[in-house]
């Protein structure tokens, strides 16, 4: 009779594992998808990184084309676009910035250095009707507290500004420098009666301040990327 039982329970416990192995067989396939669309879902994201660099400016499209902002790397708009993209060098060292040249305002497109980001671009009135616009630089990716040290250098028709995040200690702007205007958006500007034809000036520059208390080892391999972005605030009477 106890061997009976014994049977009985090997039987019973091997059909439990069949079950078992049955509902794994049936489970492991969706499990399976699932990783597969989320790994794809992180190559797309690492591919548009890679894709849009590490400066992106973009202009914001109004439905009447009479109202239009349009982008280009030289003054002539030989090739207008909606957007502009400069990509860098992935791994770069501090600098002093008083070292940088002396003509980053001056060559169009993109010109980085060894270890800086230099981009100067043109933004047009390419509609029919007066217009004030509004751009604003924003941090889109930074990590391992890099943006403690970077600084941002803009120029906007010639004349150039230096951006850097507050002290740490919170007792105001690095020397030198203008504050962030939040922690995330680096500055913002505006331009009104800008009429048709009428052209802005950009150059855009980032470094990381080897000047800077917090440009520490703790920042190695930190990512930022900026993001300038382009609004039309309002429009005036059509031409």
């Amino acid at each position: 009779m106890a061997r009976q039982d014994k049977v009985t329970n090997v039987i019973r416990r091997t059909a439990g594992e069949v079950k078992r192995y049955r509902i794994i067989m049936r489970v492991l396939p969706i499990t399976m998808a699932v990783l597969v669309a989320l790994l794809a879902v992180i190559y797309v994201i690492s591919l548009l990184y890679d894709n849009y660099g590490s400066f992106t400016v973009t202009v914001n499209k109004m439905d009447n084309a009479k109202y239009a902002l349009t982008l280009s790397e030289t003054p002539d708009f030989a090739n207008p676009s909606g957007r502009l993209n400069c990509k860098a060098n992935k791994e770069i060292t501090n600098i002093d910035g008083s070292t940088l040249p002396l003509d980053l305002d001056q060559i169009d497109g993109s010109h980085n250095g060894e270890n800086y980001v230099a981009y100067t671009f043109y933004c047009m009135n390419a509609g029919t009707a007066e217009v004030s616009y509004e751009y604003q630089v924003v941090v889109s990716n930074m990590s391992l507290d890099i943006e403690k040290a970077v600084r941002v250098r803009l120029y906007v028709n010639g004349v150039y500004t230096d951006f850097a995040r507050t002290k740490t200690d919170g007792t105001g702007p690095e020397e030198g420098t203008t504050e962030f205007y939040t922690e995330r958006t680096v500055t913002r500007g505006q331009f009104d009666n800008f009429a048709p034809g009428d052209i802005t000036k950009f150059t855009a520059v980032i470094w990381l301040e080897g000047n800077d208390v917090d440009c520490i080892d703790t920042i190695l391999g930190g990512e930022f990327k900026l993001d300038m972005v382009m609004n039309i605030l309002g429009v005036g009477e059509a031409a």
